[in-house]
């Protein structure tokens, strides 16, 4: 990330404090908050939906021992293929993330941070078969196949309030789909950001 990336960052970092905080957060805070839950609950791995420009990738890709992001537009991915070339730690899909989810899930071997950010919202994003794959990549993730420690951080928690969002599941559905299955596992917004975890 350039200097004056960064320093517009901060820029928007500082004046969301000065505030108050009002949701959505700046992705410096965003950042932040992944590394806090990585380092409370000990994740090794960070599995991202929604490549888009990598910057994601490029800020944790030294904060875990893997990254994998799953990008579903063919030019966003292009453009971090070549991006990361080479970088050895992170690995790049592309694809509907509700799809390509069971494929990574199949191969993680340490505790994960799922952070899920693929959801159509206009502009360049790519829109899959549903605005938003969150039930799929659920399901992949709460799957048999996932043997190792887990949370779930997913983002633009307002869409999930709006009502008549198309394919967006309600904060409560998920609330109740989780309790259903994993019961050792709460869920909280906070950030507009809906936080599974352990209690």
């Amino acid at each position: 990330m350039s200097w004056f990336k960064n320093l517009k960052e901060k820029r928007k970092y500082s004046k969301w404090i000065e505030d108050g905080r009002p949701d959505p957060p700046p992705p410096l805070a965003k950042r932040e908050m992944l590394l806090d839950y990585k380092q409370r609950q000990g994740l090794q791995v960070l599995v991202e939906t929604g490549t888009f420009k990598g910057d994601t990738v490029e800020a944790m890709r030294g904060e875990f021992r893997n990254v994998y992001s799953i990008e579903l537009a063919e030019k966003f991915y292009g453009e971090a293929k070549q991006r990361f070339a080479g970088v050895a730690n992170v690995e790049l899909h592309q694809g509907d993330s509700g799809k390509v989810m069971p494929q990574i899930v199949a191969k993680l071997d340490a505790p994960t941070l799922f952070w899920l950010d693929g959801h159509y919202s206009g502009g360049d994003t790519a829109q899959g078969d549903l605005n938003c794959p969150v039930w799929g990549e659920l399901e992949a993730i709460f799957s048999p196949e996932m043997k190792q420690p887990f949370v779930v951080l997913i983002d633009d928690a307002r869409c999930f309030r709006h009502v008549g969002a198309v394919d967006y599941p309600a904060v409560s559905d998920i609330e109740k789909w989780v309790a259903e299955r994993r019961p050792d596992l709460g869920i909280e917004v906070a950030m507009d950001c809906i936080r599974i975890a352990p209690k």
